[in-house]
């Protein structure tokens, strides 16, 4: 069939002014895997560990960049400026429905600026005490806090963070008071909770599970609706509050408009990793396991998480100016 020089112009202009990766098969080139969070924290490791697996799944190398400040705003700006071509992604954890409503003024829509991209792992939270505190189990620490209200004290990370969104939440629903005593971020809150300057905290488990298989902290309970096979004689929060309900997780998103082929294929990618018996074996001594959800799903989710999330920060009374 003969080819019309006009048309074929035509056709060579348009391909030309396609962007780069519109060419290309994707993945064609390294890419840039950030979280809002430092290194050493739990989203760092899960990060580390997803870009470990997804470079191998799609012979890619994924380079982990941590953004850490302002409880994620740094990082989550940086994701929504950059190009929205699938080299640019972040994982985010429960912090990002919480900060919209700690800081008056954001340059950007935490829901509408980004592409959501999969599902990644949820994990329960613990409350963690020292070795010799009184109370063995939730129940007993709500004992303790009703003869003497307000004695006890509830280290946390910061106001309006998720874990003193999680201390909130238990004394809302168990009906009794603790004093709240923030830190800035969770890592002075270890040493202070070991010596006895703070009685209780909560914690994402694998940020103290060295130190509760040493028996220098024990745990009250978790977080999560169920009981978790890591901590099998230690109650779920609901089951002495009900309604106590407050995992962490972790997800993938990108910059807003994303091109769907690239968005679907990374979903599969993350879906079938997450799913493998090696990445599951690499999460379970954390407690996680993998929470997959399409695109749409995760962005159902979060909306769903920054309402529960903003209800909670509302109630908590945070701040941040």
């Amino acid at each position: 069939m003969l080819i019309n020089r006009r048309n074929l112009l035509a056709s060579s202009a348009f391909l030309y002014g396609l962007p780069s990766w519109a060419a290309d098969p994707y993945p064609s080139k390294p890419v840039r895997f950030m979280t809002p969070n430092s290194a050493g924290s739990g989203a760092d490791g899960m990060t580390r560990r997803l870009a470990d697996h997804l470079g191998r799944a799609l012979s890619i190398p994924f380079f982990v960049e941590n953004i850490p400040g302002a409880g994620g705003v740094l990082g989550s700006e940086n994701l929504v400026k950059s190009d929205p071509d699938g080299y640019t992604l972040s994982l985010i954890s429960s912090n990002y429905v919480v900060f919209p409503h700690l800081y008056k003024k954001l340059s950007f829509n935490a829901l509408k600026d980004i592409t959501a991209v999969a599902g990644v792992a949820k994990t329960p939270m613990v409350l963690v005490t020292r070795s010799g505190f009184a109370a063995n189990t939730a129940a007993e620490l709500r004992q303790l806090a009703q003869r003497e209200p307000e004695k006890i004290t509830l280290g946390s990370s910061g106001n309006g963070t998720i874990l003193h969104l999680a201390g909130m939440l238990m004394q809302e629903q168990g009906k009794f008071k603790l004093t709240h005593v923030p830190y800035k971020g969770a890592g002075p809150v270890v040493p202070d909770l070991v010596s006895g300057i703070v009685d209780v905290a909560f914690f994402s488990y694998a940020s103290v599970e060295g130190l509760v298989k040493q028996g220098r902290l024990k745990v009250l309970g978790v977080s999560s609706a169920k009981r978790v096979p890591e901590l099998p004689d230690v109650p779920a929060l609901a089951e002495t509050f009900p309604g106590c309900v407050l995992d962490a997780w972790y997800a993938v998103v990108g910059p807003k408009g994303m091109p769907n082929a690239v968005v679907q294929k990374l979903n599969k990618a993350i879906t079938a990793t997450i799913e493998s018996d090696a990445f599951r074996g690499q999460i379970r001594a954390e407690g996680a396991v993998p929470l997959p959800m399409s695109p749409d799903a995760l962005q159902q989710f979060l909306r769903d998480e920054y309402a529960k999330h903003g209800e909670l920060v509302s109630r908590s009374g945070a701040v941040i100016q």
